[in-house]
């Protein structure tokens, strides 16, 4: 990821009557989100690195960028509203500590965030909808979401971290067009990690290559967990 840190745990629709009829109107049902509502900021706080403003997101069950059945955590700025133009697939990242990110996430000016985070027993908290930007790889997060490990480089994921990792997968894949393939470049589709971008994501070893060497694994688990999960 962009900085390390280590933190401690964190603790409609309207209905218009014309006449004797009902029309019911779908509030922003083709808008994923509302613009500008990240804190105001004399320093530009609320803009990504591009003058962009951030925006709030959807926590409609029916937003298709968020995976079901894992912990829904929406952070309200340190992200830019869709600005995505690609799903490429998934990028590994090393937290270099523990503990829920999602405080650190939602600090203002942090100018960091992920789509995912997974704690070493496999809980996962999403912050993010796959359909906007997280700040996580710098000129990779147009084209790939990112997931946040707890732990540290020099130590393995856990079995409970490959398993939920490969879950996320799995999601994405079916949902999004993730290829079932492990990623060594940018522009090459799949389960990639922070560190093949070099410098234009921002120069960092992370995950480390402990990680970065479980992704065979992850992938050939995300393809057992296709079928069981209907994804």
């Amino acid at each position: 990821m962009n900085h390390r840190k280590p933190v401690p745990p964190a603790t409609g629709r309207r209905r218009l009557l014309t006449g004797g009829g009902a029309l019911l109107l779908a509030a922003a049902a083709g808008s994923l989100l509302a613009a500008g509502s990240g804190d105001p900021d004399p320093q530009g706080d609320d803009r990504d690195d591009k003058g962009r403003p951030e925006a709030s997101p959807s926590t409609s069950p029916a937003a298709s960028g968020w995976m079901p059945g894992v912990a829904r955590k929406p952070l309200e700025r340190n992200f830019v509203a869709g600005e995505r133009d690609a799903q490429r697939g998934l990028v590994l990242h090393v937290q270099e500590g523990e503990g829920s990110l999602y405080e650190r996430f939602g600090t203002p000016g942090i100018k960091a965030s992920a789509h995912f985070w997974v704690s070493q027993e496999g809980e996962t908290e999403q912050y993010v909808s796959v359909l906007d930007r997280a700040w996580a790889q710098v000129e990779g997060n147009g084209s790939w979401a990112s997931v946040e490990t707890s732990g540290f480089a020099t130590r393995a994921l856990t079995e409970a971290q490959v398993d939920a990792v490969a879950r996320i997968y799995a999601w994405g894949s079916g949902a999004h067009g993730w290829p079932a393939a492990v990623s060594e470049r940018p522009d090459q589709p799949g389960l990639g990690t922070h560190a093949m971008g070099g410098v234009p994501w921002g120069a960092h070893a992370c995950p480390g290559t402990l990680r970065a060497g479980q992704r065979t694994e992850i992938i050939r688990r995300m393809k057992e967990h296709l079928p069981a999960t209907g994804y």
